[in-house]
C-alpha cells in the first residue's frame, strides 16, 4: 500500500525531490516544456520496511510506524524498483535507513548554508561516467571472456595490467562515492591476485581465469544494476 499523500509529500520535501540513492541522486520533479500547467514527476516514496508479509524487508515486529515518514525513502522510479527486487535481498533495511539519514542530512546542510544542490547531482553524473569508462575498458579486453585455450599467459598478464592501471587512474577522480570505490577495489584486488598467481604458475591459467572472471563478473553486475552502466557484447557472458 502506498503512503498517504501527505506522508509521501513530506518524505519528498525532506529529500528535496532528489533520489536518496547515493549512487543516483537524480532530480525527480521538474517542469514540462509544452504546458506551463503541468509538471513531470518520476519520484516515489518507497517503504524501507515493507507493510505486508512477503513484501521487501518486511518486519513482523517493527519498532517504527511503517506508514510514517520515518519509514519512507524518496527514490526515483528506477531505484524504487531496484531496491524492492527479490524482496529487497540486496538492499537491507539497515542500508536504506542509512541512505535516508545521510541524504536528509546533506539536504539540510545545503539549505542552512545556502548552497546549490547542483554539484550533488553533477557529482553523480561524473561518477557514473567514470564507472562506464571502467566497464568499457574491461569489455575491450578478451582476457576476461575469450576461451583460455587461445590466450597466452604473458599477453593475459599484460592485458590485465593495462586494465589495472586504467582503473587506478579513474579511481583518483571518483567524488565521494564509497560504493563505487568499493566496487573498483574489488575489481583491482581480483586483477592483482590473478597476476600474482599466474606469474608463479602459468600452467593453471584456465583455473585462475575462471576465478578472475567470476569475481569481476559479480562487480560488473553491480555496476550495471546499482550504478546504471551500459554493458553489452561478449563481456556479458561473465555476469552472473
Amino acid at each position: 500500500m502506498a503512503f498517504k499523500p501527505k506522508i509521501a509529500e513530506m518524505i519528498a520535501y525532506r529529500a528535496a525531490y532528489i533520489c536518496s540513492n547515493p549512487g543516483c541522486n537524480t532530480l525527480t520533479i521538474g517542469a514540462t516544456i509544452s504546458d506551463p500547467l503541468l509538471k513531470n514527476k518520476k519520484g516515489e516514496a518507497a517503504h524501507i520496511l515493507g507493510e505486508r508479509v512477503g513484501s521487501a524487508r518486511h518486519d513482523p515486529n517493527p519498532s517504527i510506524d511503517v506508514g510514517g515518514v520515518e519509514n519512507g525513502l524518496w527514490l526515483c522510479a528506477n531505484c524504487h524498483t531496484l531496491v524492492d527486487k527479490n524482496k529487497g535481498v540486496d538492499y537491507p533495511s539497515k542500508d536504506l535507513f542509512e541512505w535516508k539519514k545521510e541524504h536528509e542530512a546533506t539536504i539540510s546542510m545545503l539549505l542552512r548554508t545556502h548552497k546549490s544542490p547542483l554539484p550533488l547531482i553533477s557529482r553523480q553524473s561524473t561518477n557514473r561516467k567514470i564507472a562506464q569508462n571502467i566497464v568499457d575498458c574491461i569489455s575491450n579486453k578478451g582476457a576476461y571472456f575469450q576461451h583460455s585455450s587461445i590466450e597466452d599467459p604473458a599477453h593475459v598478464i599484460s592485458s590485465i595490467d593495462q586494465v589495472r592501471n586504467a582503473i587506478q587512474r579513474e579511481v583518483r577522480n571518483i567524488d565521494s562515492d564509497k560504493r563505487l570505490q568499493g566496487i573498483c577495489k574489488s575489481i583491482q584486488d581480483a586483477n592483482r591476485e590473478f597476476m600474482n598467481e599466474l606469474s608463479r604458475d602459468s600452467s593453471l591459467l584456465d583455473a585462475y581465469l575462471t576465478i578472475l572472471r567470476n569475481r569481476v563478473g559479480i562487480q560488473l553486475k553491480r555496476l550495471r544494476d546499482e550504478i546504471g552502466c551500459d554493458i553489452s557484447g561478449q563481456i556479458t557472458s561473465i555476469i552472473p
